[in-house]
């Protein structure tokens, strides 16, 4: 099987909600190679992958650098018990970096275009989840992916914590 992960997450730990990258974190996506150039448009670096021989490649890297401050999955401790987020703690960073870009970018977007990507953006999650490394229970992926979708929306009308801390 094609390695999709960077490895490991690694990170810093600075206090409740608060961690660090300390190394680079990527992805290879189906979903972000679909919606590679209105990716790129909002900011998020993005490649494509080069094949020397047979088809196409059919998925893009999503890379969010060392030095990125991330609160992991942006849940409710309480529901941490439930959904403990180590085991999809690095779908979620590469989800959180594609809701910030949604909502840096929503004055340039329109409602059905933000409907769109926000979609594409649980969806990468969905895909970063079922490709984890060990193995994300099927529970814990609906659970987490239904609440995605009914919650998201939200998300992106306010700030995320990271935002709210400046980090």
């Amino acid at each position: 099987m094609a390695k999709v992960w960077s490895g490991r997450l690694k990170c810093t730990f600075h206090g409740p909600r608060h961690w660090e990258l300390d190394k680079d974190l990527w992805f290879l996506s189906a979903q972000a190679h679909q919606y590679f150039s209105e990716w790129r448009e909002l900011g998020v670096e993005v490649t494509r992958t080069i094949k020397r021989e047979g088809p196409p490649s059919t998925k893009a890297k999503v890379i969010i650098r060392a030095g990125y401050h991330t609160d992991l999955a942006s849940i409710h401790r309480l529901a941490w018990s439930f959904i403990a987020p180590w085991d999809v703690a690095r779908a979620a960073v590469i989800h959180d970096v594609l809701y910030e870009a949604l909502r840096e970018n929503k004055v340039k977007l329109t409602p059905a275009k933000i409907k769109e990507m926000r979609k594409t953006a649980d969806n990468d999650m969905l895909e970063g989840m079922m490709a984890a490394q060990p193995t994300v229970s099927n529970l814990k992926v609906k659970v987490v992916y239904g609440v995605l979708r009914i919650t998201g929306g939200m998300a992106l009308k306010h700030s995320s914590y990271r935002e709210r801390q400046g980090w």
